[in-house]
């Protein structure tokens, strides 16, 4: 199959609504952050130009919605960024999970709002490397900038409500928090009655703590989702 055709067909999990009357602007980040070799992902470059587009004012409010298993850093730094430097209020959703690079995203929420059943997911950064023994220590020393980046980031949003040597901790161990733990440490602001999200990651196999709550929606969704297929085929028999 052509890869760049996959690469034409609409996202699924990845979209850009206008405002409505009295409703803010909103973007829906469902899906991984940066590019794969199958697929796109939500990247820096189509989100800030799809923000742009909506063409807010200074002062109006941009809504993001985030259900994502991470993906590049540097990709969720650059959107972390530019979120940063706009001009609007930016209110921060994690309707399911925010794990890895979308964590770093929702941090640049003004205010970040979580479902009491949602998830945000910290831990060190990875890289997948080739070379001698002189290449595998400089990318341990370099894997420790990006740390300290990312430190930098949660500690911006957590204050004095988390120490670094903590945080560093949180990292090294792959932390999952729950929403009333994350508005504890700071990481979020408020809980919000559980809702169920859009879009849901088998995040197991890359991740080694995974909560059992987060496989369990996995698994609803995967049998709610066989369960419409099978009344398909019935009414397509019936048919």
């Amino acid at each position: 199959m052509n890869i760049n055709k996959l690469r034409e067909q609409p996202k699924d999990w990845y979209s850009v609504k206008n405002a409505a009357a009295g409703e803010p602007a909103e973007v829906f980040i469902y899906d991984q952050i940066g590019a794969s070799f199958w697929d796109e992902g939500v990247t820096p470059s189509n989100l800030i130009e799809s923000i742009k587009s909506l063409k807010m004012k200074n002062g109006d409010t941009l809504s993001i919605r985030i259900n994502s298993p991470g993906g590049n850093m540097f990709d969720g730094n650059t959107i972390y960024n530019y979120l940063r430097s706009i001009k609007q209020k930016i209110e921060v959703t994690i309707d399911g999970m925010a794990a890895s690079a979308a964590s770093i995203i929702a941090m640049a929420g003004d205010t970040i709002k979580m479902p009491e059943n949602s998830f945000l997911m910290i831990h060190n950064p990875w890289m997948m490397v080739a070379g001698d023994s002189q290449v595998m220590r400089k990318t341990a020393d370099d894997l420790d900038v990006m740390r300290d980046g990312a430190v930098k980031t949660y500690l911006s949003r957590t204050g004095d409500k988390v120490s670094r040597k903590e945080l560093i901790k949180m990292l090294d161990e792959e932390t999952w928090l729950g929403a009333d733990r994350a508005v504890e440490l700071g990481f979020a602001d408020e809980v919000l009655e559980p809702v169920r999200a859009a879009a849901l990651f088998d995040v197991s196999k890359y991740f080694d703590h995974v909560p059992e709550a987060v496989c369990q929606m996995k698994n609803e969704e995967r049998n709610k989702r066989a369960q419409q297929r099978a009344q398909l085929n019935r009414l397509r028999v019936k048919g």
